[in-house]
């Protein structure tokens, strides 16, 4: 299995062991890098860009991970290959959905008895 794919699993098992660990409200999102040496760096709770991330600390590999009352991802890049493992949480969809749901879309109703009144003269 390719090695990139292989820690993005592990890290996306990771992530989702500890999905209670963040409140629904708020939303987790940080990189892993993983240097040509071995070593790790971490990028936490600031906007950033992978390929930045990446570039700016010299590694060779880079993982970012989003955990949020939406779901989970895990986005994994390295010199020649990418993926993306995601895990959406059930809940409410759109709201137009959640309200449209229950509604028939069209209703049967009688036919309209139209009366005309003959005015014969």
């Amino acid at each position: 299995m390719d090695a990139l794919f292989e820690n993005a699993s592990r890290i996306f098992e990771v992530a989702r062991s500890g999905r209670g660990v963040a409140d629904a409200e708020s939303s987790q999102d940080f990189a892993l890098l993983i240097k040509p040496d071995g070593g790790l760096h971490f990028v936490m709770e600031s906007p950033f860009s992978i390929e930045a991330a990446a570039l700016d600390a010299g590694a060779a590999t880079a993982y970012r991970v989003t955990r949020s009352q939406n779901g989970i991802r895990v986005e994994g890049r390295g010199a020649s290959a990418n993926c993306v493992l995601e895990e959406r949480s059930p809940g409410p969809q759109s709201p137009w959905l959640t309200l449209l749901r229950d509604q028939p879309l069209y209703r049967m109703t009688s036919p309209l008895l139209i009366s005309a009144t003959s005015g014969a003269c």
